[in-house]
Order: C-alpha cells, then structure tokens, then sequence
C-alpha cells in the first residue's frame, strides 16, 4: 500500500514537470487569450536555440540544434494555430482615438494568427466624401495607432499602421474595411493588453 503511494506521487510530479516543461498557455489575456504568452514563451526558446546554434564549434552537435530548432518552428506555429481555432478571438477590441468627421470606426477584430503574426481588420464607415488636395475623392484611408496595457502605458513594438487594399473611393456612406498586423516582437509583449489608441501621423512618425 504504501510502495502504491509513493509510485502514485512520483508519477504525479512527473506529469506536473511534463506539464511545466512543454509549451504551457502561461497567461490569458481577455481580449488575446494566451496566443501573446504562447508568443512570448517560443521566442525565447527559438532565441535560446539559435545563441546554442551560433556557439556550436562541433559539426554534429549543431546539425542536431538546426534540426531541433525547425522542430520547435512547427510546433510554435502549430501551437498558436491551435488556440486561434479551439479559442477563437471573437471579442471586438477596446479602442479610443481620434474625433474625425471623415469616417467612424465601429468595430477592430483579430481576423488571423499565426507564428509570429496576429492580423487586425477594422470595420470602417465613411461619413462624408474624402477628397484629397486636388479634389479627387482618395482612394485610401489610413489609421495609424497603438496598443495600450490596463495600466494605460503603451505596449512596446506596437505601433503600426491599418491600411485599405481595394483602392475604392471614399464616398460618403461607404463600409469598408482596413487590415493591420502586429508581429512577433509586439505580440509577446500583449499579456496585458486592454485596448487600441488610435494616434496622429505625427506621433506614428517620431516612433518610426
């Protein structure tokens, strides 16, 4: 009975060290789930990797870490592709921005995620026509802004651009949508993620 308790507490601190050691969600975010964690944890096992990589003098021992290393890519891949799909990112993001009169954003949602990358679509209402400086209606809208923590400080890596692809005019009326993308380095750093903050071109300028 007692040799059964024992073999019963080994193997239990055994599956918590599995646990422990394997590609754990860590912490979940309520807007992000645990992709930025997930993020965060295979950077730096891919950084840790590639230093044992660069240092490698033997031949052999370093075939092995170039093997490990693609190894740990598809899995860090696989990893963020299945949280994306068992827990879809289908909560609208918080936002606070700019007052304009050109146009209404009335939604910002995770579209995508993969390694490495995390795609934004924002659903955009154009208010009256936009015009550009010789009184053509643009062709273009874009929305330059950031990402703020529950502490209101901005998240580093974050600042980036939404941009419309399908060249329609403005008009007045008009839906349409806007696509952006954070990468690794922003990603990773969204554990505590609360909200976008919308900014000027001249403040996206100075961080660019």
């Amino acid at each position: 009975m007692k040799k059964s308790y024992l073999v019963l507490i080994a193997c239990s601190v055994s599956m918590a060290l599995f646990t422990a050691c394997g590609g754990g969600s860590g912490t979940s975010n309520e807007y992000l789930s645990d992709i930025p964690s997930l993020e965060k944890n295979y950077y730096g096992k891919m950084q840790e990797k590639e230093q044992a990589l660069k240092e490698c003098t033997d031949m052999e021992k370093a075939f092995e870490l170039a093997k490990e290393k693609d190894l740990l890519k598809e899995e860090w891949d696989t990893k963020i592709k299945e949280s994306f799909t068992t827990k879809p990112l289908t909560k609208a993001l918080p936002f606070e921005g700019l007052d304009t009169k050109d146009f209404t954003i009335n939604e910002i949602k995770v579209e995508s995620a993969t390694k490495g990358h995390m795609g934004l679509k924002f659903y955009i209402t154009i208010n009256e026509d936009m015009k550009d400086e010789y009184g053509n209606l643009k062709k273009d809208v874009i929305i330059y802004f950031k990402a703020l923590d529950k502490d209101g400080k901005e998240i580093e890596e974050s600042t980036t651009v939404a941009v419309v692809f399908n060249r329609e005019e403005m008009k007045a009326g008009k839906n349409i949508e806007a696509s952006a993308t954070w990468q690794s380095k922003a990603i990773q750093n969204m554990e505590n993620f609360a909200k976008i903050q919308i900014i000027t071109k001249e403040e996206y300028d100075t961080k660019k």
